[in-house]
């Protein structure tokens, strides 16, 4: 492989990571079954629901394009807002990363009351689904929670400063954060899904195109730019008697 196409390889992966990130997160919001006022009847819908597992690894499989995809466009800013671009990333890496371990715990918690259900004991299923929202599992929920909104805003405030797209990208950012957990704490009902989704899907992909669309600077290292910038040589053979 040339070295010359790896600037545009990391660029591509970057831009389809935020797509990926984002489409899998929305999808698995879609497919999650409507909260219940009673925690005993959620716990019994989520057992019956089909689509509550697959939701669940949607949302498991997202961290990794959301990792990618949030330290790569930090990356991209990070010529002009170093400091910010770098704690955007930071924070964004490690939100994926206790959101993956929350989505991990919250698939065993599903089988587990899956099982209780099936077995006519609706308060182990409860209490199944209850141990991965507390205890153990709560420092993973709240680094995936703080480290996914504040990873979210740093990287949109480094993304304005540094111009590495259009100005309505990090402002959709930031409204995508306000009302996915901030808004969503007061609101309730499906528009708040679908009003998330819209604004996920239109600032992460508009930030998307914007890396597609972007220059190769950010994707080259010093390496690679020194050998495009070098001229040609001409390799000399030499006989030997």
């Amino acid at each position: 492989m040339s070295r010359t196409a790896l600037p545009g390889i990391r660029r591509a992966t970057v831009a389809v990571s935020l797509v990926g990130g984002i489409t899998l997160g929305v999808v698995g919001l879609l497919l999650q079954p409507a909260f219940a006022d009673d925690p005993s009847e959620y716990v019994r819908v989520l057992a019956d629901s089909p689509t509550a597992g697959i939701a669940l690894q949607l949302f498991a499989f997202s961290q990794v394009f959301w990792a990618i995809g949030l330290i790569g466009l930090a990356h991209a800013a990070s010529h002009r807002a170093r400091v910010t671009s770098v704690i955007g990333a930071v924070l964004g890496g490690l939100g994926a990363f206790g959101h993956a371990v929350f989505a991990g715990a919250s698939l065993v918690g599903l089988a587990m009351a899956e099982y209780a259900v099936a077995a006519g004991d609706p308060e182990a299923a409860l209490a199944a689904a209850e141990a991965t929202q507390g205890g153990a599992f709560t420092p993973f929920l709240a680094c995936g929670l703080l480290g996914t909104v504040l990873g979210v805003v740093f990287v949109a405030i480094a993304t304005l400063r540094a111009r590495t797209a259009p100005l309505w990208v990090p402002i959709a950012m930031f409204g995508w954060v306000a009302v996915e957990f901030v808004l969503s704490n007061f609101l309730s009902g499906e528009w708040m899904t679908y009003a998330s989704g819209v604004l996920g899907v239109i600032a992460f992909g508009g930030a998307a195109v914007a890396i597609w669309r972007g220059g190769r600077g950010p994707w080259t290292t010093v390496r690679e730019a020194e050998l495009e910038t070098a001229p040609d040589a001409t390799p000399v053979q030499t006989a030997t008697a």
